[in-house]
């Protein structure tokens, strides 16, 4: 097992958000998490991150309990995260947003392994940030975060505000990247993108992990997406 949550309660002030999440990534899969807005998602996200603390439960990766880390030392043990809005520097350049992602970098390729997976970045080296059309802001995003060689990457709402074209080229990089042996952790509002990429699925009500399945399991199970989602798959 690569990481583990085990009966994490986390709050924002006197709002108990996470209430009692459990689930496993086992090393080289694609694990998506759904869910309605409001229950936790992005909330379980930063508690792995070392944003938000829980009050109690565990986080575990491979044999290690990290739950006390802070945020820096999780992204040296090799987590790296992508969040919703990319959180670029806008007024930063592009080559130098990137180079924020090589302070715990090591090994596979650095800056050619980004531009082999996003070529248009390199004639974009020298813009700002905040220049950029949302699919490149999201493509410095992800580089960035890849940089650290990360052994798992969390990724919250990659497809927001993106075109249908990006998104498409997206879900093939994402693809690559697991191929290529890194283990990913999904939160994304569009069904049918996760069913493409995920090996399993957790699904999320009010603070809790409800149901969880292997993607084959799901087909033609309608019901379960219109009972946690509300919406057919």
């Amino acid at each position: 097992m690569l990481v583990r949550l085990e009966d994490i309660h986390t709050y924002y002030g006197k709002s108990h958000v996470l209430q009692g999440v459990s689930m496993e990534i086992r090393k080289g899969e694609i694990v998506g998490l759904l869910g309605r807005n409001g229950v936790g998602k992005t909330t379980t996200l930063n508690t792995l991150m070392g944003f938000v603390k829980p009050s109690s439960g565990k986080l575990i990766f491979k044999d290690t309990d990290f739950t006390s880390y802070p945020s820096h030392k999780i992204a040296r043990m090799g987590i790296s995260y992508v969040p919703q809005g990319r959180h670029l520097f806008p007024k930063m350049t592009v080559l130098e947003n990137l180079k924020t992602g090589m302070l715990y970098a090591s090994g596979n390729g650095g800056l050619d392994r980004v531009f082999e997976l996003f070529p248009n970045l390199k004639r974009l080296l020298n813009q700002r940030a905040g220049s950029l059309s949302g699919g490149e802001q999201q493509a410095v995003a992800i580089s960035r975060a890849i940089l650290k060689n990360p052994e798992i990457l969390l990724l919250d709402e990659p497809t927001t505000g993106l075109m249908p074209l990006f998104v498409n080229s997206l879900l093939e990089i994402v693809r690559r990247l697991n191929e290529e042996g890194m283990t990913i952790l999904l939160v994304e509002e569009k069904v049918p993108f996760v069913l493409s990429l995920s090996h399993r699925i957790y699904f999320m009500v009010k603070g809790r992990v409800e149901h969880s399945a292997r993607k084959e399991d799901l087909v033609g199970q309608t019901d379960i997406f219109l009972e946690y989602l509300g919406v057919h798959p």
